[in-house]
């Protein structure tokens, strides 16, 4: 069984000291630590933080210091350390047992416990006196966020395989399948899967396959066998489909003259044919540059045919298709400076909470949440191009890395919210100076890959290479001294929850910082940090 990564040493002293010097330079908690006074006593949110902890992967919990500048206050160590482990293994389930130690901050005492990440096979903790529906915590940014019975729901069912897809669908038959891809799985099984599949009738082999629920000609087909086969899914499950949206703005914003889309387009059918029309929609709407090869030239896409192929198969593939999720179509989401793919459902199994693409290539654990659905779309081919939707070898998220590693781009990103998980892949450097500027413009980008205009760019190298435009604005807007969040928002033209989504963002980088520790100050304003100079935010390059 794979043990859980502890989230940091045994010396507790020692990660004590780089938590809090981390702290004092942010201003505010960490994902992976929690701070609270306790001069009274145990605070009566300190489960609801380990059970966070032990939810997602670990972290530090510390008794006994302020907020915002994160000094020691007066505490009963001794008793407060006793009373948190006695909390933690009474009043949580399973019972948590981190380790707790009496450490100094400013040659002062504080109660720090290390809690370590529960295995998939063991989630949720949940708070004993609330029960698991309403017990469960999660920690993100900065805080403890409650789960809700959905995404409950997806931690409950990553303990073991789900059977959702190899339900017998209710009202469909071997008629609403699509003749021509059933046909063709048929061909392909008999010739590649040996003698069982090639002496067997249609019946026995659509039964062995899981497309038909019973071994007879008026059997209801599975939601597996619909998904995959179907001639049109969404006359029984209308939200099981995608969209793909092309927008005009980093943040998804309108642009100032009210333009929300550059694109849209719901798109239904089968799973093959969907992934089809997604990368269709994709390539009609994707910048190319042309590049000169031997003797001829050749165009290069924003985004490489093979990384956007697989995370969009793996999306439709993986997605959790429990009834209560069947409200939710996934998502391709086409920005000005990356692509993103959604779908309801986090990983699944022993690959939860993991967001390190490369942690999940190396680690070469498969965990898919469909099996049934994942074995038919071995055989399922996508129409025009010979090949199966995916491999089912674990494979889809290595090839897409390959593909962007190849073309020179940055690592695709994950992002696991328990109820969903989102695939991010940035638009490649070449793009990069043209995000922004009216080369992006809605006018300008191209409307069929036919029309696609050559893009050439400088390569003269930049300091401030890989910057946003969004955060190039925020940079000339702080240039000229502090600003609230509301002025900066009111200046950029978007919401103010969309701008501290990107001052977070920038403080997290250290290009931007609070002028006040106590980030819930009323005077708390948005000022340059210390090392990105004003003088830079005027950089002709960054223009």
């Amino acid at each position: 069984m794979h043990e859980p990564e502890r989230s940091v040493p045994h010396d507790l002293q020692a990660v004590l000291d780089a938590a809090v010097k981390r702290l004092r330079a942010a201003g505010t908690d960490l994902q992976s630590v929690e701070v609270k006074r306790a001069a009274g006593g145990l605070p009566h949110s300190v489960l609801e933080s380990v059970c966070a902890f032990a939810n997602a992967r670990g972290g530090l919990l510390v008794l006994g210091l302020t907020d915002g500048d994160f000094r020691p206050v007066g505490i009963d160590a001794v008793r407060l350390a006793s009373d948190l482990a006695s909390a933690c293994s009474e009043g949580l389930v399973p019972a948590t047992r981190p380790e707790v130690d009496i450490a100094l901050v400013d040659s002062r005492p504080v109660v720090v416990a290390r809690v370590d990440p529960l295995e998939h096979r063991q989630r949720p903790c949940y708070l004993k006196a609330r029960g698991m529906q309403g017990g469960v915590f999660l920690r993100t940014h900065d805080g403890d966020r409650r789960l809700n019975s959905y995404e409950v729901h997806v931690m409950v069912s990553g303990r073991g395989q789900p059977a959702d897809d190899t339900a017998a669908v209710e009202g469909a038959g071997i008629e609403h399948l699509d003749e021509q891809l059933t046909a063709d799985l048929l061909r392909r099984l008999r010739s590649t899967r040996g003698p069982v599949f090639a002496q067997a009738s249609d019946a026995e082999i659509l039964h062995m396959t899981g497309v038909c629920a019973e071994p007879s000609a008026d059997s209801a087909v599975t939601l597996a066998s619909l998904l995959a086969l179907g001639r049109y899914p969404q006359q029984f499950f209308p939200q099981l489909s995608a969209s793909f949206v092309a927008l005009p703005s980093e943040d998804g914003e309108p642009t100032a003259d009210g333009t929300r889309f550059l694109d849209n387009q719901p798109i239904d059918g089968p799973i093959p044919l969907i992934v089809s029309a997604a990368l269709d929609a994709l390539h009609r709407n994707m910048r190319r540059r042309a590049v000169v090869v031997g003797a001829g030239r050749q165009d290069v896409w924003e985004y490489p045919h093979e990384a956007a192929r697989e995370v969009i198969a793996n999306a439709l593939m993986h997605r959790d298709y429990h009834p209560s999720a069947h409200g939710s179509p996934a998502r391709v989401r086409l920005f000005p400076d990356r692509l993103e793919v959604s779908s309801i459902g986090g990983l699944h199994g022993p690959n939860a909470g993991l967001t390190d693409p490369a942690e999940l290539i190396d680690r070469g654990v498969t965990a898919t949440r469909n099996a049934r659905l994942a074995k038919l779309l071995e055989d399922v081919v996508i129409p025009g191009t010979g090949r199966p939707v995916c491999e089912n070898r674990g494979s889809g998220l290595r090839a897409a890395a390959a593909a962007l590693r190849h073309a020179g781009m940055r690592p695709l990103r994950l992002v696991d919210t328990v109820n969903e998980l989102r695939v991010v892949i940035e638009a490649p450097d070449w793009v990069r100076p043209a995000v922004g500027s009216p080369a992006a413009t809605p006018a300008s980008r191209p409307l069929s890959a036919s029309r696609a205009p050559e893009m050439r760019f400088s390569t003269a190298p930049s300091a401030n290479r890989g910057l946003r435009s969004r955060e190039r604005q925020i940079l000339e807007l702080l240039a000229d001294g502090p600003r609230s969040s509301s002025e900066l928002a009111s200046a950029a033209a978007v919401s103010r929850q969309a701008m501290l989504k990107w001052l977070n963002r920038m403080a997290d980088s250290g290009l931007v910082r609070r002028t006040e520790l106590n980030r819930r100050s009323r005077h708390n304003r948005w000022e340059l940090a210390a090392n990105q100079p004003a003088s830079s935010a005027h950089d002709p390059q960054r223009a």
